[in-house]
């Protein structure tokens, strides 16, 4: 009995741990602890090989049992595509490989794994900590931007005539994920007697000028106020609903959405266009399949740097050249559809679906208690994963780490943790 509460004390303050340092001190120690969410993915992997090899079986509900068996089939494509590109002449080192397997399943594997030890700690008491912490470490934040106007501490990015904040994290972009992580895990405990606080918190996050970030906060609101009615009307209907609001954003900010996905010339082009473009030439030409792990649009495509870009002539263009290849890897769904071709594509899409799925069926079976706020937040969470990965590969990176593991603490907090 007391080892297992020594176990879950760990797990608890493990976990607590891990998001805090991945959502705000990532950044700041990138050279130290840059390889702590793939540490977690490794760890993850070894949690389910305990789980088949020492219990004999999972159990989780059925939409996940669907996720776990797309992302086997995108790894069993990508293996795939690797094979038949080596035997066509196309080698792609083996490192790349294995990285590029890592870094893709990172973030799901954690999910898994903590769905996994449901039982082992209380998810509950994990959130209230997280939402405690997370709660100060916003009011720190507040201090920081008020310093930084006063005494430009940090770097100032000019944007639509005035500077974005940024602080101390990398990009301003990171800066706006961590105030809507922020604004998630509050959520659930100030909706109803604190929202002046939430709406703080988006006001902060409005300050890195992102584009995301404004339609990240459309929704946040839309939600606050119409969820409850949203949620009870056929799951048809929401999707549609979801869709028209989705559409809606893009036409408001088409001008500055437009730069990232058009070009005139390979000579002038921007990287982002020139990967979102050749990833459809890259389906097509290694239809259904795509080119394989480690070959395009990714950190490792980068570091060991890809016959892709040979082939296709893309290697001399700004951000993807073998000397500066630093916007290689700016997008994840090309490259889902170079490395993974349509298939792969296809069963992404339905991975996001069946999450989705998910958070949905719980809200609607807790509409009327406190969790509704929780699934809530899981729902704009995903959301949120969505925007930022039509110009960022967030679900490759930490943030998605800390998302996943969010999902699933959110997903441990039902009574029932699994569907036989």
């Amino acid at each position: 009995m007391r080892l297992t509460v020594k176990i879950s004390k760990i797990l608890e303050q493990g976990l607590l741990l891990i998001i805090l340092v991945l959502v705000f001190l990532y950044d700041v120690f990138v050279g130290a602890l840059g390889f702590l969410d793939e540490f977690v993915g490794l760890l993850s992997l070894l949690t389910l090989i305990f789980f088949i090899t020492v219990k004999g079986k999972i159990k989780l509900f059925r939409n996940e049992y669907y996720i776990v068996l797309l992302l086997g089939v995108i790894m069993i494509i990508g293996l795939l595509s690797n094979f038949f590109a080596y035997r066509n002449g196309y080698k792609t080192e083996g490192v790349a490989i294995i990285g590029d397997f890592i870094v893709f399943y990172k973030a799901f594997m954690a999910y898994i794994a903590i769905r996994l030890l449901s039982y082992s700690f209380d998810a509950n008491r994990v959130l209230k900590k997280v939402s405690k912490y997370t709660k100060l470490i916003f009011y720190l934040l507040v201090i920081f931007i008020i310093i930084d106007f006063i005494f430009k501490i940090y770097p100032h990015q000019p944007r639509y005539g005035i500077y974005s904040i940024e602080l101390f994290f990398k990009h301003p972009s990171r800066y706006a994920f961590s105030f809507a992580f922020i604004f998630l895990v509050l959520l659930p405990e100030h909706y109803k007697n604190n929202k002046s606080l939430l709406y703080a918190v988006l006001f902060f996050g409005l300050l890195s000028l992102r584009v995301k970030y404004f339609g990240f906060v459309v929704l946040a609101i839309f939600f606050m106020f119409y969820g409850k009615r949203l949620f009870t009307i056929p799951k048809i209907y929401f999707l549609s609903t979801i869709s028209s609001i989705g559409l809606i954003i893009v036409w408001l900010f088409w001008n500055q959405l437009d730069m990232y996905f058009s070009f005139d010339s390979i000579e002038d082009a921007w990287s982002r266009a020139v990967i979102l473009y050749y990833s459809f030439i890259i389906g097509n030409d290694f239809f259904p399949l795509g080119s394989g792990f480690g070959t395009y649009s990714s950190y490792f495509s980068g570091l060991y740097y890809s016959w892709v870009y040979d082939l296709y002539g893309i290697n001399n263009v700004y951000g993807i050249s073998k000397t500066y290849w630093s916007f290689i890897a700016d997008q994840y769904w090309p490259m889902v559809l170079g490395q993974f071709g349509y298939l792969g594509l296809l069963s992404m899409a339905f991975v996001i679906y069946h999450y989705l799925t998910l958070f949905i069926k719980n809200i609607k079976a807790n509409i009327n208690n406190t969790k509704y706020y929780y699934f809530l937040s899981a729902i704009l969470g995903l959301m949120l994963l969505l925007i930022n990965s039509t110009a960022d590969a967030i679900f490759t990176q930490q943030r998605a780490v800390v998302m996943f593991v969010y999902f699933a603490l959110v997903i441990n907090t039902t009574t029932k943790k699994y569907e036989k």
